[in-house]
C-alpha cells in the first residue's frame, strides 16, 4: 500500500506560489500543472509539481501556518558542480554549432556541383534546322 504524500489544496498552493486559485485551476485544466482530483471535486497538488511550474515563496513561519504544511525547498549544495555542468553543456552546444556549419558548407558545395551541369545546358544557344537539314545558330 502506498503511503499518502503531503499534498496541498488549491488555496494552499495558490498562497505558496503567490498566484490566484483561478490561475492554478486554469493551469490544471490546460495540463500545465498536474493535480489529483478528489471525490468532492477539489484538487490536491503535490508541492514538487507546484515548484516545477511556479517559483515558490520562501517558507516563513507565517506561510507555514497559513498552508498548514512545511514545504522544504531544495537548494543546490555545490554551485561549483553546477557551473561545471553548465560549462560542459556550453561546450556541447559549441561543437553542435560547428558541426551544423560544416554540414551547411558541404550542402552548399554539393548544390553548386549539381547546378553546374544545368547552367552549361542553359548556356547553349538554341539552334534550328535550315532548308537542307543543316543546323545553324539563331541570330
Amino acid at each position: 500500500m502506498k503511503t499518502p504524500m503531503a499534498t496541498l489544496s488549491l488555496g494552499q498552493a495558490a498562497k505558496l506560489a503567490n498566484v490566484g486559485k483561478t490561475t492554478l485551476a486554469r493551469a490544471i485544466k490546460t495540463g500545465r500543472l498536474s493535480a489529483d482530483r478528489q471525490v468532492d471535486g477539489s484538487y490536491r497538488i503535490d508541492p514538487a509539481e507546484l515548484s516545477r511550474v511556479y517559483e515558490l515563496k520562501a517558507e516563513t513561519p507565517a506561510t507555514a501556518s497559513a498552508t498548514g504544511h512545511a514545504v522544504h525547498h531544495a537548494t543546490p549544495a555545490d554551485t561549483g558542480a553546477l557551473q561545471a555542468q553548465i560549462g560542459g553543456l556550453r561546450e556541447i552546444l559549441r561543437r553542435a554549432d560547428l558541426a551544423a556549419d560544416e554540414l551547411k558548407a558541404d550542402r552548399d558545395h554539393w548544390r553548386k556541383q549539381a547546378e553546374s551541369p544545368q547552367r552549361l545546358l542553359s548556356d547553349q544557344t538554341p539552334r534550328r534546322r535550315g532548308w537542307f537539314g543543316l543546323r545553324r545558330a539563331i541570330s
